[in-house]
């Protein structure tokens, strides 16, 4: 049988080899090029949180230190953005025409999203950081040596390989948000957070 094609009778290609293969078959043929990075080998980690004070807190003590910050966070997140940037077009005119280049680049914030463990304390950790940006008891913004951090994307192979890490500079946050607590519903509770970051350089394995 035939078909038209741009005004135009062509013989059927079924039984002819094509190029280039649209199936899957050289997926399936090659897979170890094409094994799919899947979205829940991550791991989002902020350093240098480590003995840091509990919102609220003025002095360290036992009980107003947080010792295990940095793996609280870690262990506790779901989901967290991918670090990107952007850039605006700066538009040159001349005649009738318009050629466009780049402008400077904007890193954008991103959310991350954690299960609020109790016993690891993970809302008290992600208050706690927000705090050296700003201490509500005081009134004070703080200082960006105190309050910004480096933090990893780390992005695994399905047996735990790393295939690639983004390197965060500047992380702090901007946000903090949940939903409302629901007589009507027992979903785990979720706290979002609003990183804001300067710049993100991709590592790979």
């Amino acid at each position: 049988m035939s078909i038209r094609l741009n005004g135009v009778d062509k013989e059927s290609t079924i039984n002819q080899e094509s190029f280039p293969v649209k199936g899957t078959y050289i997926l399936a043929d090659n897979p170890n090029l094409y094994q799919v990075q899947q979205t829940n080998h991550f791991e989002f980690v902020v350093n240098g949180l480590n003995d840091i004070l509990r919102a609220g807190s003025n002095i360290p003590t036992d009980l107003s230190v947080i010792d295990n910050a940095e793996d609280c966070l870690r262990i506790s997140v779901s989901q967290a953005f991918i670090p990107h940037f952007s850039q605006n077009p700066i538009e040159i005119k001349r005649g009738n025409s318009t050629i466009k280049a780049a402008g400077t680049p904007t890193f954008n914030g991103g959310e991350i999203v954690l299960n609020d463990y109790i016993g690891a304390d993970t809302k008290a950790v992600l208050m706690a950081w927000q705090n050296l940006s700003y201490n509500v008891t005081t009134d004070k913004v703080g200082l960006m040596s105190d309050y910004k951090k480096m933090a990893n994307l780390i992005e695994y192979t399905p047996d735990y390989q790393v295939v690639r890490t983004w390197d965060l500079y500047g992380c702090w946050i901007s946000e903090l948000s949940e939903s409302p607590y629901n007589q009507e519903n027992n979903d785990k509770n979720q706290i979002t957070a609003t990183i804001q970051y300067d710049r993100a350089v991709i590592n790979y394995a």
